[in-house]
């Protein structure tokens, strides 16, 4: 494959790469588990060993004397990109995606009003009495719990409309 096309998509990688790290609401991991041979320094953050790889990859766009050398620089480079990729991968969900707290808000409103009419709709088609009122109690208190997050709402959009 030509040097060239391949460059090109390990810079697109790289960005990508990028891209999802910025996501990470702590890019900043106290343990990377990456092997001593894979990175020539060792980084505190993923943003560290991304900065490595696209040196790396600068290096062989400019150095086309030795052939031989490139090739294994640029199987080198996959494999850290390959074990970044890894390590975003295994990260917990939590960590993955930055929400605000109004999002945070409206995505936990979302899921009560889903769970209330699921509810309603259970204690509607509840055959016995018992489980019946077992529905009802489970259907107030989520509706209690869609209250306060409604109200949590409405303050979050005051507080911040007056600052």
């Amino acid at each position: 494959m030509n040097q060239k096309v391949v460059v090109s998509q390990l810079r697109k990688l790289l960005e990508h790469l990028t891209y999802q790290v910025k996501g990470l609401s702590n890019s900043r991991l106290k343990t990377l588990g990456f092997e001593r041979q894979l990175f020539k320094n060792h980084h505190s953050t993923l943003n560290g060993y991304l900065e490595e790889c696209v040196q790396t990859l600068n290096r062989i766009e400019h150095n086309t004397l030795h052939l031989s050398s490139t090739q294994w620089q640029l199987e080198h480079l996959v494999e850290q990109c390959q074990a970044i990729q890894k390590v975003i991968y295994t990260l917990p969900a939590g960590k993955r995606q930055v929400l605000t707290p109004k999002e945070e808000l409206a995505g936990y409103e979302r899921r009560l009003l889903k769970m209330v009419a699921d509810l309603e709709h259970q204690v509607a088609t509840a055959t016995g009495f018992q489980e019946q009122q077992q529905l009802l109690s489970t259907l107030e208190m989520t509706q209690q719990r869609l209250k306060r997050c409604q109200t949590a709402q409405k303050d979050y959009s005051w507080k911040k409309s007056v600052t």
